[in-house]
């Protein structure tokens, strides 16, 4: 997929540079409208859906590496995107570390794969009081693997790094997921990839590789903006299966709501 490749040029052309000290929220949202900002600092959540016109690289900090990768998707016509802002201010744990510190202390939150298990969305049939989304999660050596191993734990932050990972959906089943982190700078970006097809009742409902969620993570002077991204390739906004009419964009959009508030809590915020 050429996007991808452009993408990885991009991430290889910001780690030959190097920006001092933490912007300021707004300065780094500066396509985010005042009432949006006004909603994230108040610790609530805006989310947007290219279905529906919205931009997705607005809520994006600008020039970031989820940026980049909004920016570069929101507009395909053979793709669709949703997307999710929060900020969270830095935790009591946060007070002391200093900057390296609190960026390693993030990555390993981010690694931290088998405590996505038990993490809640709202869905339908659950009356707006939650649902268990991830029933399994655990890392795989490789993506045949069958073993589960340990959530892996950093001493420094990498600028890349890849792996595997079991996740069982309460609606899609159990996937083998690759996981590729990217660091620069402030920031720290997790791209989550399906191996095999995605189904609904045994129909296939999102090919392997077409489906691609990030989360995001970027500290601020104030706090760590948390941005969800999920794009799925070559794939109608809605699938039928048998009386069943599956909105994608919609179940998309709840799982990185979820994978966001799992970071944001593992942050202890």
């Amino acid at each position: 997929m050429h996007i991808k490749k452009s993408f990885l040029i991009f991430v290889l052309l910001l780690s030959c540079f190097t920006v001092f000290g933490l912007s300021s929220v707004r300065e780094i949202l500066p396509e985010l409208s005042d009432s949006d900002y006004e909603k994230i600092m108040r610790g609530e959540s805006v989310e947007s859906l290219t279905t529906t016109g919205d931009s997705t690289s607005e809520l994006a900090p600008y020039g970031s590496i989820a940026w980049n990768m909004a920016r570069d998707t929101e507009n395909l016509d053979y793709a669709f995107s949703v997307s999710v802002l929060n900020f969270i201010p830095y935790p009591e744990s946060f007070k002391n570390m200093t900057k390296e510190e609190k960026y390693i202390e993030l990555f390993n939150i981010m690694q931290k794969i088998s405590t996505i298990v038990g993490v809640e969305y709202d869905s339908q049939s659950s009356n707006g009081k939650g649902e268990v989304l991830f029933k399994e999660a655990s890392m795989l050596s490789a993506p045949d693997a069958r073993k589960k191993i340990e959530d892996p734990v950093y001493t420094s932050v990498p600028n890349r790094v890849s792996s595997y990972a079991y996740l069982k959906d309460s609606r899609f089943g159990g996937n083998v997921y690759k996981l590729e982190y990217y660091a620069y700078n402030d920031e720290i970006f997790m791209e989550i990839t399906n191996v095999k097809d995605i189904k609904y009742m045994g129909f296939t409902c999102v090919k392997a590789n077409s489906l691609h969620m990030y989360i995001d993570a970027t500290m601020t002077e104030e706090g760590i903006l948390v941005y969800g991204l999920s794009v799925v390739y070559n794939q109608e906004p809605t699938v039928k299966v048998l009386f069943v009419t599956v909105d994608l964009p919609s179940a998309f959009l709840k799982r990185i709501e979820s994978l966001g508030t799992w970071f944001i809590d593992s942050v202890g915020y």
